[in-house]
């Protein structure tokens, strides 16, 4: 008896992970803090809010929580389909994203993703929270195409606003916001992608780390469109919620040298925006932070340092229009007054000339010299 009773007591154990593995399908893919790297975690998601996904972990008893800062993508099982289908539908996204892909294949697997994903959503209609979420990814796809082809913009910024509001409380309500935001900035309504990043801190229930996301992100739009006064009174808000090692503290740090250099106090500008150099890797930060280097040295009467740190922008971090239209504006100058080169310099002027600058003050500038 004993040992029947131990052989049920084995085969209902057995039987209890075999149904819990059938049914807990979900995963979250995200960036684990703790490792510095990606992870992913198994079992089924029982929570959505805008703090992020809880998923239950067949050996936890306690559901753990990803926040959404960290999610980078989700797999939610189905009835309604089956994984093969939907991992079909998803791959061409996938691929599209691949840092080798073309960027004419690119537009084609984005358009042919869209179209796919689409296709699903019929077949969807007893399983809302991979519908939601598959209209998720087809905003996704089409801000990234957006990127690409301008003329999409309009229909990704309208897809993301309606997943906003079909979400008002869900880990991609928080993604939904920051995309179009991006989106708006990339249109040039900066003061609608403000609002957007305004909104992603007002947001109910929203935790302390996506509040100082949200304040950061603010930050940063001010100080790209060189707001620098409502900058200024940001940064003291931003400045004591940014700790010592966060990658962020080079963008404070550049703000607050770029308000230096504004106001004259020079003292420290040199040292500041090398050390903003040394502590980021981003694009847009390093750009802005040799134009400032290079406009310190102009102050400075350094005309030959000033040279380098423009031609640097112009040759490596020529990315974001607007610094690479004021560094081609200074070498139109400066190539033919420290390298006495006067055909380089027109050449940076022709350059500064093309339609891509059209909304840069520097432009202007260059057509107001000729």
């Amino acid at each position: 008896m004993l040992r029947f009773s131990l052989r049920l007591s084995i085969g209902f154990s057995f039987f209890t992970i075999f149904v819990f593995s059938i049914l807990a399908q979900d995963a979250v893919k995200f960036v684990d803090k703790t490792k510095k790297g990606e992870s992913e975690l198994n079992g089924l998601i029982t929570g959505d809010s805008v703090k992020g996904l809880l998923i239950k972990i067949q050996k936890d008893p306690n559901p753990k929580l990803i926040p959404a800062v960290d999610i980078i993508n989700v797999t939610y099982s189905s009835t309604a389909i089956g994984s093969i289908e939907l991992k079909s539908a998803l791959g061409k996204e996938i691929r599209a994203n691949l840092p080798s892909t073309k960027e004419a294949d690119k537009v084609k697997l984005y358009e042919e993703s869209i179209k796919d994903i689409s296709e699903l959503l019929p077949k969807l209609k007893s399983d809302m929270r991979l519908s939601k979420y598959l209209n998720f990814r087809i905003a996704k796809v089409k801000a990234d195409l957006a990127k690409i082809k301008p003329e999409a913009l309009p229909d990704a910024i309208k897809a993301l606003n309606i997943v906003r509001i079909d979400n008002p409380d869900s880990w991609m309500t928080l993604g939904s916001f920051k995309i179009e935001a991006e989106l708006q900035e990339i249109k040039g309504n900066f003061d609608a992608a403000l609002k957007l990043y305004q909104g992603m801190g007002k947001l109910p229930g929203v935790p302390k780390e996506i509040k100082t996301d949200s304040d950061f992100l603010i930050l940063k739009l001010l100080m790209r469109t060189n707001r620098m006064a409502e900058a200024e009174s940001k940064l003291k808000e931003v400045e004591s919620l940014i700790l010592e090692g966060d990658p962020r503290r080079s963008q404070v740090l550049l703000v607050k040298t770029q308000a230096n250099l504004l106001n004259n106090q020079l003292n420290s500008i040199e040292v500041d925006l090398n050390k903003v150099i040394d502590l980021s890797d981003e694009t847009f930060t390093r750009s802005k932070a040799f134009n400032l280097l290079g406009e310190f040295y102009l102050k400075k009467n350094k005309d030959a340092e000033a040279f380098w740190a423009f031609l640097i922008v112009d040759t490596l971090y020529n990315q974001d229009t607007d610094e690479h239209a004021k560094a081609l504006y200074h070498l139109s100058i400066l190539f033919d007054k420290v390298k006495n080169d006067p055909i380089r310099a027109r050449q940076s002027r022709d350059k500064l000339l093309d339609p891509i600058y059209l909304k840069s003050e520097y432009q202007n500038k260059v057509s107001a010299d000729k």
